[in-house]
């Protein structure tokens, strides 16, 4: 079931402009209901281009991506889009209104989309329009602030304050897609009022659910479906052949291991001093000697995770500062990344009409297009002095970062040189 707002402009000689659509998404991995979201906005524009803003080498969430950024974006072009970009790291690994404003810049600063395209669970888009108009009201920030100083997380005291002053129910607040969709509108309406909402209800597996679905299945459900012994015959069901073999190949050469972020963290938290500690983003209410404690107690990513946790600050929140800790994310960067915006376009994969909507791009933003990493920041200038890099550069640095983050992550026999963004190229697919 699609919500759309229609709205389509058209130029001084009177010919419509082309029809984009927007997806903000991670692809990890690419499964049969991005398929079904892609499908679903070309039955309402069937001549439409899909442009979708990726998350790289991290989620949101603060975990590592199951496969690298060039194949799940080869995947999602497969699957459907014709133009993949990296949303930029100091924008993902966030919480969800950052990671919302993120994609929206991004995709504002195109010049070109119409339409952003996201999943709900609820029953109407104007209800969650409602909701995002809300969340800047004085009303609903004053409960927001006072939630929050008794010690519920952001998204705890958001999801208090809006059922307090909307009479909202529970479930709606409670749902992922709809969190994220309040987000997105929210968004829109102050950055990008020109880009219309075209909500997908979610009538399949649910975000997040663990359960293995044949078919249309979470992502969440595949990753947990990735064990010792995955059931490779049921997981065929749920990805293009494309994705089940490069998840193959991934699980025989090994995929990231979480646990080995602790090891890095032991190391980075013993030659860090206080001060230092104080400028990471999210560093907060002495939450650095709670993690210290949690490291001397648990053994495995995951129960550190667990044991670090509190109210006001759960495990994604944790898991996002391990990130952060790793690659000296630091406050005021974050604050000046706010402020500017997406700074560079950088595309991952793409199509023949991808390659169309570059070109369209470049007309029309302002924004450099990176193809070539070393032609904007080389590994020397990334060694240097921060103070000397332009803001582009101090972006894009944490995006190289992230993407060796990630492969530190994997295991001691993996035989492929693992790729880097000095050496990676776009992948155009015919």
């Amino acid at each position: 079931m699609i919500f759309l707002l229609k709205y389509e402009r058209k130029n001084c000689a009177g010919r419509a402009y082309m029809q984009v659509v927007g997806i903000i998404a991670e692809y990890n991995p690419f499964h049969h209901g991005h398929e079904f979201q892609i499908a679903a906005v070309r039955r309402q524009y069937p001549g439409a281009h899909v442009i979708a803003v990726m998350s790289g080498s991290f989620t949101q969430r603060g975990g590592p991506c199951i496969l690298d950024k060039w194949t799940r974006a080869r995947h999602a072009v497969t699957g459907g889009v014709d133009l993949v970009l990296e949303l930029p790291f100091v924008f993902v690994c966030r919480s969800a209104q950052d990671f919302a404003r993120g994609g929206i810049s991004l995709l504002s600063q195109l010049g070109i989309v119409r339409h952003l395209a996201f999943g709900m669970e609820a029953e109407t888009l104007e209800s969650l329009v409602r909701l995002a108009a809300q969340i800047d009201s004085d009303a609903v920030q004053e409960r927001l602030c006072k939630h929050i100083g008794d010690g519920l997380s952001y998204a705890g005291a958001l999801t208090r304050a809006l059922i307090a002053e909307t009479n909202t129910s529970e479930d709606t607040m409670r749902a992922p897609n709809n969190i994220l969709a309040i987000e997105y509108l929210r968004a829109l309406r102050v950055t990008a009022p020109n880009i219309v909402p075209l909500a997908i209800r979610r009538t399949a597996a649910q975000h997040g659910d663990v359960r293995l679905h044949t078919g249309i299945t979470s992502a969440s459900s595949i990753r947990r479906a990735l064990g010792k012994s995955p059931r490779w015959q049921q997981l065929a069901q749920t990805v293009l052949p494309i994705v089940l073999d490069d998840l193959k190949e991934g699980h025989e050469q090994g995929l990231p291991q979480e646990d080995r972020l602790l090891e890095l963290l032991r190391y980075q938290l013993l030659v860090m001093d206080a001060p230092a500690l104080m400028k990471i983003y999210g560093i907060s209410e002495g939450i650095e000697h709670r993690l210290i404690r949690s490291l001397e107690t648990t053994a495995d990513y995951r129960s550190f995770l667990a044991a670090a946790a509190t109210k006001r600050c759960p495990q994604s929140r944790i898991a996002r500062l391990i990130v952060h800790l790793l690659l000296h994310f630091r406050k005021t960067q974050a604050r000046e990344f706010d402020a500017g915006g997406a700074t560079y376009i950088r595309p991952l994969a793409f199509n023949l009409r991808g390659r169309e909507l570059l070109r369209a791009i470049k007309r029309a933003s302002t924004l450099p297009i990176i193809t070539r990493t070393a032609a904007f920041l080389t590994s020397m200038e990334r060694a240097g002095r921060t103070a000397t890099h332009s803001p582009l550069q101090r972006m894009l640095a944490f995006d190289t970062r992230a993407t060796e983050l990630r492969s530190l992550m994997l295991p001691q026999g993996y035989t492929q040189n693992p790729r880097t963004d000095f050496i990676t190229s776009p992948t155009f697919l015919r």
